[in-house]
């Protein structure tokens, strides 16, 4: 996969056939107790569906905290207020989210990640655009996710513009409107939502990427260690039991 990269523990890709069961006798009693999770849409690895939440990052989770004896709630808002949710305690979880040293002395974080992935730059297929690092962008409007973490590269570089983007589908209209060059976002996302669209041929994604990291469900600050040990438990479990 060279062009759309996307990453998750190979035991994943069939657990919820060949494990679901086998789950379920290591449930921790949580008295039925509901946790409410947040998040922004990323199509492909979270959806928004009228049928409720689908994708890997939500069926990892969901199936994880439900062998612990939780029930689980999932709620879509924009990135900047799920993380204002979570770190007031207002909700129990933020879905999707990449660490940072800032990050990890503000929310709790597992000890184990849902999968990894990368952000990609992604142009107009007629500009021919192929990202070698941020000199690259020198000169370009480039739409950028607010409350989202860059590289340090990215982030202090002052070669190029930054335009807020407020989400993937908005960022793609900008981009075929002219109104951005360029826009950082991850691979997998950017294509599905492109293919959504019925302009994935018009999208072009950098072989190589700007950043690559380790996404988790990081938990809010007054979630327990017991808590936290328990989830990264079952995520290791169910992972050995797979194989």
């Amino acid at each position: 996969m060279v062009s759309h990269r996307f990453f998750y523990p190979v035991c994943w890709a069939n657990f919820r056939k060949t494990c679901a069961g086998l789950f379920l006798l290591f449930a921790l009693p949580a008295s039925a107790q509901t946790l409410h999770l947040v998040t922004e849409e990323w199509p492909g690895l979270i959806n928004d569906t009228p049928q409720g939440p689908s994708g890997v990052l939500w069926d990892i989770s969901k199936d994880a905290l439900e062998s612990m004896g939780y029930e689980v709630t999932l709620e879509f808002v924009p990135w900047k207020r799920a993380q204002r949710l979570v770190l007031g305690n207002d909700r129990d979880g933020i879905l999707g989210i990449g660490l940072t040293a800032e990050r990890e002395s503000r929310f709790n974080f597992p000890k184990r990640a849902l999968l990894v992935s990368e952000t990609a730059v992604h142009t107009k297929q007629e500009r021919e655009f192929q990202y070698e690092n941020p000199a690259s962008l020198s000169g370009m409007k480039v739409g950028v996710s607010p409350g989202y973490k860059y590289s340090p590269e990215i982030t202090e570089s002052k070669q190029f513009e930054r335009v807020n983007m407020p989400s993937i589908e908005s960022g793609l209209k900008m981009l075929l409107l002219g109104r951005i060059d360029a826009m950082l976002a991850n691979r997998h996302v950017v294509r599905v939502q492109a293919e959504r669209m019925d302009i994935a041929d018009r999208i072009n994604a950098s072989e190589k990427p700007v950043s690559g990291g380790l996404i988790y469900l990081a938990f809010s600050p007054e979630t327990s260690a017991e808590l936290l040990e328990a989830f990264s438990s079952a995520l290791e479990r169910a992972c050995k039991l797979c194989l």
